[in-house]
């Protein structure tokens, strides 16, 4: 009647077999979809052919679309492979490949994901299958869909009930996303060794917690480090790499984002010891000091970024974490340093020395300034090369996520202090979604906090930064070893969101001592959104 264009998506088995017994109306026939199919105006696509349908995917029992997660089985204890997840979906898209051929004559050249999930894996087989585009459902997403990435385009789901929320989706497209308001949560304080029912009971309060401070994003801890050392030797989700401690980090960002809030996983990038004592030796970070080098003494007992070796195991470890769990994103640990004094590793040095086209001693680097400034640039580059690879290996399983990355306070405010950790934070802009800026005054010794904040707050407007910068407060004096006041750490919040801060975040959160009191931090990390009145 109108003359658009339209495209329908068949799930074969509903038509060849019988359908769900929940469907409000009846399914369309074969003949019926030749008829439609005949029209110039509508393409016939593949909604899978057994597919739209959900799998548990965590030891607790939570579930996942098919397409989205890999299957755990309860009885053996045991996760999908990649090899077999791949090869259900190659089974089930030739299938439907098959059937559509057979008949309507054609096959699909498209694919509706079930239930909007997908990853990088399900693209790539579905193109081997001819499928070259793919359509999502992100809710979050309230824009325009975009053919630059033809494999996942956003739709909106029309429904009858709410239709505001489609109304409102229309008025609102390519509207900027609301503030960030997050909390980085220790699962350390979470998990019970001694009862699984415990830690189950205890995620529940945590997030009747969030929940009732109205926040939208949690960075939730993934790796265990229950007794503060920074070396991290045991993580909260199955992986081959190490340690189990607790399989209970996708159960978390499961029920956490099933409330709809976002899930970052909060990661370290360089502080793992692994079980391989000769690896970790072979590979820690070292520094030069007085003509000597050595093993790094800081308080992160980091690898080296300049190992392929070291990137390929932690890539492993940040893609089962991807491979296991419905995450938004990663937040990278504030362990993705080098001081002035690091990196002296011979593969550091000689990477250089390659980049430079000269041979490079320690000495040289700390007497010949100019040979030093670029020395630091190069490890800045690095690191970011880094993560970019451990965010490469996520994006295998979580295409959309996003990225952030923990910076220390003082390159904003002095940007010369990248000798100091090779951090960049224009740098950092340019290549991570959004950049967590440590604003710890009362680490930083701060005389003045709010006017420490308020200083920080304005280098950061300055580097057109707002959409993307995160100003995460410290909740506890870790000099003084107790809570800030709440009505301190509300001024803080307040005086940054004043400077013209737009993303909010603090930490540690403690729900067993109730701190912060939660009445006064949701005054400012409340972040619900309606559409009423629209």
């Amino acid at each position: 009647m109108y003359g658009f264009p339209s495209m329908l998506a068949v799930v074969g088995t509903w038509i060849e077999n019988d359908p769900p017994e929940d469907l409000a109306e009846a399914l369309m026939t074969w003949e019926q979809i030749r008829g439609v199919a005949a029209d110039p105006l509508v393409t016939i696509v593949s909604h899978t052919y057994d597919l739209h349908r959900s799998v548990q995917y965590t030891p607790q029992g939570n579930v996942g679309a098919v397409v989205g997660v890999r299957a755990y089985d309860p009885q053996a204890g045991t996760y999908e492979t990649e090899s077999r997840h791949r090869q259900k979906l190659q089974d089930d898209f030739k299938r439907q490949q098959d059937l559509f051929q057979r008949r309507i004559g054609r096959v699909p050249r498209a694919i509706v994901w079930p239930y909007g999930a997908f990853t990088a894996v399900s693209t790539a087989v579905a193109a081997e299958n001819g499928m070259q585009i793919g359509f999502s459902l992100d809710e979050k997403e309230l824009g325009w869909a975009y053919v630059s990435n033809p494999g996942t385009l956003n739709r909106l789901l029309v429904i009858n009930e709410p239709i505001d929320l489609f109304i409102y989706s229309l008025k609102h497209l390519g509207a900027d996303p609301a503030p960030m308001r997050a909390v980085q949560v220790d699962l350390d304080l979470i998990y019970d060794p001694q009862s699984a029912e415990a830690t189950d009971r205890n995620l529940g309060r945590l997030i009747d917690r969030l929940v009732a401070m109205k926040v939208n994003t949690v960075f939730l801890q993934a790796f265990a480090d229950p007794d503060g050392s920074g070396d991290i030797r045991s993580v909260y989700f199955h992986n081959r790499v190490l340690p189990v401690r607790a399989d209970i980090f996708g159960h978390a960002a499961h029920q956490l984002r099933i409330r709809g809030i976002d899930v970052y996983a909060w990661m370290p990038t360089l502080s793992f010891v692994f079980e391989d004592e000769a690896f970790n030796a072979r590979f820690r970070v070292r520094e030069h000091r007085n003509g000597q080098s050595a093993h790094t003494a800081a308080w992160y007992p980091r690898l080296t970024p300049f190992s392929q070796e070291v990137a390929q195991r932690v890539a492993m470890l940040f893609e089962d974490l991807a491979a296991g769990s419905r995450i938004s994103g990663i937040l990278f640990q504030d362990d993705a340093y080098l001081t002035d004094f690091e990196d002296y590793h011979p593969l550091a040095l000689e990477a250089f020395a390659a980049h430079m086209g000269e041979p490079i001693s320690p000495d040289r680097l700390t007497a010949d300034d100019a040979l030093s400034k670029q020395w630091m640039q190069f490890k800045t580059e690095r690191l970011l090369t880094y993560t970019e690879q451990m965010a490469g290996a996520v994006r295998r399983h979580r295409p959309d996520a996003l990225f952030a990355r923990n910076i220390y306070a003082r390159l904003l405010t002095e940007p010369w202090a990248e000798a100091w950790f090779a951090q960049n934070f224009e740098l950092f802009l340019d290549r991570y979604d959004y950049v967590v800026v440590m604003a710890y005054p009362q680490m930083e010794k701060a005389r003045r906090p709010i006017s420490w904040l308020q200083d920080l707050a304005a280098a950061a407007t300055r580097n057109r930064s707002v959409s993307k910068t995160v100003f995460k407060l410290q909740a506890y004096d870790w000099e003084r070893d107790r809570w800030l006041p709440d009505a301190l750490l509300l001024e803080e919040m307040r005086a940054v969101l004043a400077a013209g801060i737009r993303h909010l975040a603090y930490y540690p959160d403690n729900l067993w001592e109730e701190k912060p009191h939660l009445p006064t931090v949701s005054l400012e990390m409340s972040t619900r959104s309606t559409v009423e009145g629209e």
